[in-house]
């Protein structure tokens, strides 16, 4: 929860600035602006992982040695809020820009797919398969967003390669 605060709070202070350079077709500004939330979400989001993965087993120990037995999921679910991160705020990009069907619908699939995965992995992998599936969805969710945004906008917004 604490490392998508991040996605959060960066969210939260740019969505006005996508719906104001958009009305106001100032291009250059929407796009500095988005590549700056889309840096600022990953390389935050970056440091929250290292700093509570690196206390993960001493956290998780203070509520019982039975807990510190589940590190390995910190590190799964990690995987998926680090690919969530690298596309940046961009849900809240869609929804000010007129996508906000689009983006529901993306948000819908990675439900369902979760909500599959759950009740396929959770009977065979336990607490395992609960991890899996909801990093999985971060993935698909991310990797949707990025394509509908490239698709519908024309913005390439994965933290490497942009052009």
């Amino acid at each position: 929860m604490l490392i998508s605060f991040v996605h959060f709070a960066v969210s939260a202070a740019v969505g006005h600035r996508f719906s104001e350079y958009h009305v106001t077709s100032d291009h250059d500004r929407l796009n500095s602006i988005l590549s700056d939330s889309i840096r600022w979400t990953f390389w935050a989001s970056f440091a929250a992982s290292v700093v509570i993965l690196a206390m993960g087993r001493p956290l998780l120990s203070l509520f019982g040695a039975r807990f510190a037995e589940g590190y390995h999921l910190m590190l799964i679910l990690v995987a998926g809020l680090m690919a969530r991160a690298s596309v940046g705020p961009i849900e809240r990009l869609l929804n000010m820009l007129g996508e906000q069907r689009v983006c529901a619908a993306v948000y819908a699939g990675a439900f369902a797919l979760n909500l599959v995965l759950c009740v396929v992995l959770i009977p065979r992998l336990g607490v395992d398969g609960a991890a899996i599936a909801t990093a999985t969805a971060l993935i698909f969710e991310s990797v949707l967003l990025f394509v509908v945004t490239k698709r519908r906008l024309g913005f390439h917004v994965f933290i490497w390669g942009r052009s």
